[in-house]
């Protein structure tokens, strides 16, 4: 293709990449903070339901209510699920902001968090100790999005982000947007660029082979992680899975849900399993969850289900409302065709994952107290970011911080540089599969890609297997370039699915580089079986190097 592609140039103080959760709720904070301030939400879908909890959520996992929890015990249990691999002052920061979410959700009548009859909140235990899960119930999107146009947020829905700009200094300036709907390519500058895009909800193929049936919301592709790279931001933890039991044939929520009322794993014996590997049964962190239970698989006690049949009615009905309400319609419909009563019936599960998730593992890009990246003027907040298990309060608090600390320093910032041949040549190959005579389709080539995930980079991992894998990368890189597509939705397709090839590189490239096994299943090399000393405190961080632009692997002190 060789035609110029027009664009438009816009301008802002603050662009918010992701109108999930924390993205609108950083809109909020910017405007409260700095009402002059202009501020820009642009999302793939919609700001009013766009993201992962677009139908909000049963529970908010980790708030450190006073008189129920303390701040030290947050961050301890952090420490546990961790292995010491964690930083503290990140986690620290989360815990302490963490009730102000709630008080503020609760005034702007976002959600509600139920109360016990003597008026306190329904706390329970989640984390290995330490009670930080409170129920919530609400539809928290609409809210936010009305308040965010009634604060003058401005919006840009079914815009895809592309990339992140930078200037000569390596400072962000501005990315490149694609309108989904219409084709309009926009230039956006800006002071200040705050990432809110999710996780990589496809990074591996599910058991049912639908490439969209995935827990994380599925339009979440790993775009940010890829983003932040490119614009010589570093990744950190890339080699953490997350596994979690999920529903068979469904890979929905359910777990959390079941387990914090109580419900066991069993297996086809009959027997709570967990508690032979570990001594918080059901609350045992993940990867040691997907070990256990692939063990009990291999050893033939297989099928495994969770059994709900020792609750009482009472406990079933509140579990059924939260995921049926919030979290997961559609499981209600699922449950019915399969005639299953989840308070009469065993529901058979399958391990999901590998997953990468900064909001249920510690996988993401690598920031400080105030969500600032290593990129200047350039923010994560969100599942995007490591935040070890930030959860939803991860996206509330540091999209919080990152947005005032942003809109706090406009006047020291200058004017945002682009280089407009870079937006050209950016729009040049996004655009390029739209306009090829032939190529390969899409989805047979995100297949392939998500494929490999599971026999060549799941637990129990291999460096000879890996390397492999490394190999199929840069032949599966040449097949992303020789991508048609039909439409703008395959546009956008194609390049989700180019995100997705960058983290599957980076988490071989992390795994390969941390030679230990460490998180139980959460990082298991079969070629290097035990925890090594030398990597304890240690975090594997992934970046492009500025002189080659080759990826490479650095070991890290976690202050």
């Amino acid at each position: 293709m060789s035609q110029t592609i027009p664009f438009e140039t816009i301008t802002t103080d603050l662009l918010i990449i992701g109108g999930g959760t924390a993205g609108p709720m950083a809109g909020i904070k910017a405007k409260k903070k700095n009402p002059e301030a202009d501020v820009l939400i642009v999302d793939k879908a919609t700001v009013k339901r766009g993201g992962s909890i677009c139908r909000g959520m049963d529970a908010y996992n980790n708030v450190t209510i006073p008189g129920e929890a303390t701040v030290d015990e947050y961050v301890e249990a952090v420490d546990i699920i961790s292995d010491g691999i964690q930083d503290k002052k990140v986690n620290r920061v989360l815990a302490e902001n963490s009730f102000q979410m709630l008080k503020d959700l609760e005034e702007w009548g976002a959600a509600a968090f139920p109360r016990n009859e003597d008026g306190s909140f329904m706390v329970q235990q989640f984390h290995p100790k330490g009670k930080f899960l409170t129920e919530m119930r609400g539809d928290i999107k609409p809210v936010m999005a009305k308040l965010c146009k009634k604060l003058g947020v401005r919006t840009m829905d079914r815009t895809m982000a592309t990339r992140v700009l930078t200037d000569a200094q390596g400072r962000a300036t501005g990315a490149t947007l694609l309108n989904v709907r219409t084709g309009e390519c926009t230039l956006c500058k800006a002071k200040t660029v705050l990432i809110c895009t999710g996780s990589n909800g496809r990074f591996n193929l599910p058991d049912t082979g639908f490439l969209f049936g995935s827990f994380d919301c599925p339009f979440n592709a790993g775009e940010g992680l890829s983003m932040v790279y490119e614009a010589g931001g570093e990744l950190c933890n890339m080699e953490h899975h997350i596994f979690s039991p999920m529903i068979k044939d469904f890979e929905g929520p359910g777990h959390s849900t079941f387990t914090r009322y109580g419900a066991y794993l069993i297996n086809a014996e009959g027997e709570r399993f967990m508690l032979n590997y570990h001594e918080k049964g059901e609350r045992a962190p993940s990867g040691i969850r997907g070990m256990a239970m692939r063990r009990e698989v291999v050893e033939g006690r297989g099928p495994l289900y969770y059994d709900l049949r020792h609750l009482d009615a009472e406990t079933v009905e509140i579990i059924k409302d939260g995921l049926f309400s919030c979290e997961r319609p559609t499981e209600k419909e699922f449950f019915q065709n399969r005639n299953i009563d989840i308070g009469k019936d065993l529901i058979e599960l399958t391990v999901s994952g590998p997953n990468i998730c900064g909001g249920h593992g510690l996988a993401g890009v690598k920031v400080d107290e105030t969500a600032r990246t290593t990129v200047p003027n350039l923010y994560a907040a969100g599942d995007v970011a490591s935040t070890c298990m930030g959860f939803v309060g991860a996206a509330w608090v540091f999209g919080s911080l990152a947005a005032e600390d942003a809109v706090s320093r406009l006047d020291e910032i200058q004017a945002p540089e682009v280089d407009e041949a870079d937006a050209r040549a950016e729009f040049q190959r996004l655009l390029a599969p739209l306009h090829r005579d032939e190529g390969l389709e899409a989805k047979e080539v995100e297949y392939k890609i998500r494929r490999m995930v599971k026999p060549y980079l799941a637990s129990p991992k291999h460096g000879g297997r890996m390397e492999s894998a490394l190999r199929l990368v840069r032949q599966y890189r040449g097949e992303i370039d020789q991508i048609k597509v039909q439409d703008l939705h395959g546009v956008m397709k194609a390049n989700e699915i180019s995100s997705i090839l960058d983290t599957v590189e980076m988490s071989l490239q992390a795994s390969l580089f941390r030679t230990e096994s460490r998180w139980g299943y959460g990082h298991y090399r079969s070629d290097f079986p035990e925890k090594s000393p030398e990597w304890d405190g240690c975090r594997v961080v992934v970046r492009k190097n500025a002189d080659t632009n080759a990826m490479e692997t650095v070991k890290e002190t976690v202050a």
